[in-house]
């Protein structure tokens, strides 16, 4: 008599089929390979319905798998949508899922590799603007769902010296991205969510902070200097040591460098701090 599969076989059978990429034949060869299951597994493991066989019933999950994805990442880029259209977007995740199918028990985390899996194939000529525009959104999805933290306040500095200012290291919110790029994306995806007609797409280069504060998702435009100086700070180098090094590399003014700064806390940027001299 044959032993009955063992349920994590079947699992991984069915996994198998519903993402494998290429036609139903193909996506179920692989299936019983995974498995270890001889061919005609499907009509081993699926009753028939009264309307439908064992390979029909199952390839409704194979086709309900992809519009899933679909649906997700809609939801994640839809900037990216309206730019290249419905019929293409809908092309695109198919090559993208393909490539890089779902590992996770959450959607939360497909379009992890979108934005570069754009730049690659430089879809409607646009690869590095959309690139760019997808990496923006991703930004908004992940800060909106980043965990929670307290945020520090100017006066929770009212401690410190003024001596031992210069020696703070500023700890950020999880909820924070400091993001660059080469296209103004910003204005671009400004335009798209308040409905006007969207600037005309260039290469100019553009700095942006993306963060949570009071349950709201935020974006604010930086200058070179201030997105330097940001860095510095969010990478952990001590506040007099990212002064210096801004004012060197920018001549910027240091009361201007303090305004961002006391900006940036006020905003809540950052979730604590520590003193740490030289």
């Amino acid at each position: 008599m044959q032993a009955e599969p063992e349920l994590e076989d079947i699992q991984a059978w069915l996994h198998t089929f519903v993402v494998e990429p290429g036609s139903q034949d193909e996506a179920l060869a692989a299936a019983e390979r995974r498995a270890g299951f001889k061919e005609g597994s499907a009509e081993s493991l699926i009753l028939p319905s009264p309307t439908l066989e064992p390979r029909e019933r199952i390839q409704i999950y194979r086709g309900m798998y992809l519009l899933r994805m679909q649906e997700a990442l809609q939801i994640d880029f839809p900037a990216v949508e309206e730019r290249v259209g419905k019929e293409r977007f809908f092309e695109l995740v198919g090559q993208y899922v393909e490539r890089h199918p779902s590992q996770s028990y959450t959607l939360d985390h497909l379009g992890r590799k979108f934005s570069a899996f754009l730049k690659e194939v430089d879809a409607n000529g646009e690869g590095g603007f959309l690139s760019e525009l997808a990496h923006l959104e991703w930004a908004l999805c992940m800060v909106a769902i980043a965990p929670d933290s307290p945020t520090l306040l100017m006066t929770d500095l009212a401690s410190v010296t003024p001596d031992n200012f210069v020696n703070l290291r500023m700890e950020p919110v999880p909820a924070l991205e400091v993001m660059s790029f080469q296209h103004d994306v910003n204005s671009y995806f400004k335009a798209w969510s308040d409905e006007e007609t969207a600037p005309p797409i260039m290469v100019e280069e553009s700095h942006l902070a993306v963060w949570r504060h009071q349950l709201n998702v935020w974006r604010m435009n930086l200058p070179p200097s201030a997105h330097f100086f940001l860095s510095r700070l969010v990478e952990g180098r001590r506040l007099g040591e990212a002064l210096d090094q801004t004012i060197d590399k920018y001549q910027a003014e240091e009361e201007d460098l303090f305004d961002w700064f006391q900006t940036w806390v006020s905003e809540g940027f950052f979730s604590t701090f520590r003193v740490e001299a030289q």
